[in-house]
């Protein structure tokens, strides 16, 4: 329920710039994307658990589309010709885009270059516990409600004359 104390974001500070490319791109550079921009979604990720209000997460998520788009202007810069025929690739061997098919031999060189320099040998192998620097949030209380209802006595039933109550389980 919304009512007049609920206190709604600018639109303005909602706006940001979108990674506008299409499907077989955005699936080309996924893990590649994902690897480089993890802290700011891990981040993005444990506000939203945490502050179970995605109103006060609004400047993470813009870190998570800001490092996305600039991953993006990297690969346009450094190797946009491998992987356009990457992404080229994946959107012609299957109608749904899986990278199970034989697009791996394709896959742009380059983009593995990027995160090989920003990560380390055998970074996905690693356990990996992430350390927000944000302050943790204070808990809310648990609501409770005063004037509820007070609840129905239980009842002893007797057993159903003619089979179970319960029709569907049988």
């Amino acid at each position: 329920m919304i009512t007049k104390a609920l206190d709604l974001p600018d639109p303005d500070s909602l706006k940001v710039q979108e990674v506008t490319i299409g499907l077989p791109a955005l699936r080309a550079g996924a893990f590649h994307c994902g690897k480089q921009c993890e802290n700011q979604n891990n981040e993005f990720m444990l506000c939203r658990q945490e502050e179970k209000d995605p109103r006060k997460c609004i400047d993470e998520g813009k870190a998570v589309t800001s490092c996305a788009l600039n991953f993006f202007r990297q690969i346009k810069k450094s190797c946009l010709e491998e992987f356009n025929q990457y992404a080229n690739c994946l959107d012609k061997s299957s109608k749904d885009v899986h990278l199970k098919h034989a697009c791996h031999r394709v896959e742009a060189t380059c983009v593995i270059d990027l995160n090989t320099r920003s990560h380390p040998n055998k970074y996905d192998c690693k356990v990996k516990v992430f350390a927000s620097l944000e302050p943790k949030p204070d808990v809310d209380a648990p609501l409770e409600f005063p004037d509820a209802p007070v609840s129905l006595p239980e009842v002893d039933r007797k057993e159903a004359k003619y089979g179970t109550r319960f029709h569907w389980m049988t």
